[in-house]
C-alpha cells in the first residue's frame, strides 16, 4: 500500500513538473502583453530563440485576446516562418531571426553566403563600444565583399523618414543641420544623396539588436553587416535591416575587435530557392 501511495505521488510530482512551463508561460504572456518592460523582454528572449519555442508563445497570445497581445504577435522574434539562423563565436551563440518579408534579396543573399561557408572563420574587423559590431568582410580591412553589390532594400515611409525634418533628427544628434537641409524631409534630404527607396516593404528600424548591412552609400551592400548594441535612429533610411537578435546579444555587447566567427548556421529557411539579384546583371 506504501509503495502505491508511494508512486502516486511520484504521479502527481511528474505532472506539476510538466504543467509548470505552462502555467509560467501564461503569466510571463499576459505580463508582456500588459506592457511590462522585464516581461517582454523576457518572453522574447526565452520563447523567440525557436520556431518551436516561438509558436508556444504564439498559441498562448492568441489566447489573450488584447491590444498587447496582438502587438506582441507582430514582432518578429516570435515569427514562425521567418529564417532563423546562428552565429557562433568563441563566446557564446547569437540566435537572429531574418526578416524575409521587409528585405527578401539581402535576407537570399545572407543565407546563400552562409550556406557557401562564406562567413566561417571571419572576424568582426571593427566594433565600438556602445554602438555595434561589423563583420563579414574576408580581407578584414573594411573595403572587402563577396564580389558583387546588392541594392538597398528600404521603405522610409514605413520608417515615418517623410515625415521627419533634418533639423529635427539633427537635433536629436545634438548636432546642427546642415541649412540647406534642415526643412527637408529626412526622405527627401536621403534621395538628394542618391538613395532611392522602395515603397511596400515593412521596414524594421535600427533598433538595438538589429541585423543590418554595412556599406559605402547607396546600393553598396555586399557580405559585410552589422549588429547594433544601442538603437541609431539616424542610420534609419541608409542600411537595409533585415534581421533581429533573439538571443545572445550579450556576446555582441561584450565583443572586442577581431572576435572571431567559428560559423555561421542557417537553422530554418522557407520553402523556396533562394537566390540573389546582383547588381548589373
Amino acid at each position: 500500500m506504501s509503495i502505491m501511495r508511494g508512486l502516486s505521488f511520484i504521479a502527481v510530482l511528474g505532472l506539476f513538473a510538466s504543467t509548470a512551463p505552462a502555467i509560467e508561460l501564461a503569466e510571463l504572456a499576459a505580463d508582456a502583453a500588459k506592457g511590462k518592460s522585464d516581461a517582454v523582454a523576457r518572453l522574447i528572449s526565452e520563447y523567440g530563440v525557436s520556431r518551436e519555442k516561438a509558436l508556444e508563445a504564439r498559441k498562448v497570445l492568441e489566447g489573450l485576446k488584447s491590444e498587447g497581445a496582438k502587438k506582441l504577435l507582430a514582432h518578429p522574434a516570435l515569427s514562425t516562418n521567418n529564417p532563423r539562423v546562428r552565429i557562433v563565436l568563441p563566446t557564446g551563440n547569437v540566435e537572429l531571426v531574418l526578416l524575409e518579408d521587409a528585405a527578401p534579396n539581402t535576407v537570399a543573399n545572407f543565407i546563400v553566403l552562409t550556406e557557401k561557408k562564406f562567413f566561417d572563420g571571419l572576424t568582426f574587423h571593427r566594433v565600438i563600444e556602445d554602438f555595434m559590431a561589423q563583420g563579414g568582410d574576408p580581407t578584414g580591412t573594411g573595403g572587402g565583399g563577396p564580389g558583387y553589390s546588392i541594392a538597398d532594400e528600404i521603405n522610409a515611409d514605413a520608417l515615418g523618414l517623410d515625415k521627419i525634418k533634418v533639423r529635427e533628427l539633427y537635433a536629436k544628434m545634438g548636432r546642427p543641420a546642415p541649412p540647406q537641409m534642415a526643412n527637408l524631409s529626412v526622405k527627401t534630404a536621403y534621395e538628394k544623396n542618391g538613395y532611392k527607396f522602395t515603397p511596400g516593404l515593412p521596414s524594421y528600424p535600427m533598433k538595438r539588436g538589429v541585423l543590418a548591412m554595412a556599406n559605402a552609400g547607396p546600393n553598396t551592400n555586399g557580405s559585410q553587416f552589422f549588429i547594433t548594441h544601442i538603437a541609431c535612429p539616424w542610420l534609419d533610411g541608409k542600411h537595409t535591416v533585415f534581421g533581429v537578435v533573439t538571443a545572445g546579444q550579450q556576446f555582441v555587447d561584450k565583443m572586442k575587435p577581431r572576435e572571431r566567427i567559428g560559423r555561421i548556421e542557417v537553422l530554418y529557411k522557407r520553402d523556396h530557392e533562394y537566390k540573389v539579384k546582383k547588381l548589373g546583371e
